[in-house]
């Protein structure tokens, strides 16, 4: 059965299965303004007001807005390929960045909308980060008096990116991502003078 914006039963015609399906159509690429010609029925008017009246609606469709500019339609397959990427240590918005993988909105889209991509990438962005706990290690084991301040400034720049990565991954239920400095759990990195 589809839903219409007059038969939605909250005022105006608005809830939250309709701002889900409005999102759901707007992220694949469908403009705002089809939303009147199509079995939703839904007038610009009513859009305004819905957007204006409910902020959560208003962040959704912002971002299923953006995802609708280069819509990529969501397969398995290419959220494994992506999330294999991540882990092998390209950044998001580089991975995002080549042929046939999702750009960032969509990413972001992704990430509210389908749960298990949720996961996959939170365990990607953990894998890349545990690459650069074992980076920190081996550089700090082969660091020499002679090499020492560019160890430090290399360890430097792979904690400040652990952090990056601990802020970057999505929250999956029963997963604690960061304390309250930010830093990885059990993620502990001293410095020593030689």
């Amino acid at each position: 059965m589809t839903t219409t914006a007059t038969d939605a039963g909250a005022p105006g015609g608005y809830s939250r299965a309709l701002g889900l399906h409005i999102c759901d159509r707007t992220a694949a690429g469908a403009a705002p303004r089809s939303l009147r010609q199509s079995p939703l029925n839904v007038r610009q008017s009513d859009l305004r007001a819905w957007l204006d009246g409910d902020p959560e609606f208003a962040a959704l469709f912002g971002l299923a807005c953006a995802a609708g500019v280069a819509p990529q339609r969501y397969s398995l397959s290419r959220a494994a390929e992506f999330c294999r990427r991540v882990a092998d240590g390209a950044m998001v918005s580089e991975a995002c960045g080549q042929a046939g993988m999702p750009s960032l909105a969509t990413v972001q889209w992704w990430t509210q909308r389908r749960p298990e991509f949720a996961a996959m990438l939170a365990a990607a962005l953990d894998a890349q980060s545990r690459r650069l706990a074992d980076e920190v290690t081996a550089i700090a084991d082969a660091a020499s008096p002679e090499t020492l301040q560019i160890s430090r400034m290399r360890i430097a720049a792979r904690q400040w990116l652990a952090v990056r990565l601990a802020r970057q991954t999505p929250e999956v239920p029963g997963r604690a991502v960061a304390d309250a400095e930010g830093w990885p759990p059990g993620l502990v990195v001293e410095a020593a003078e030689f």
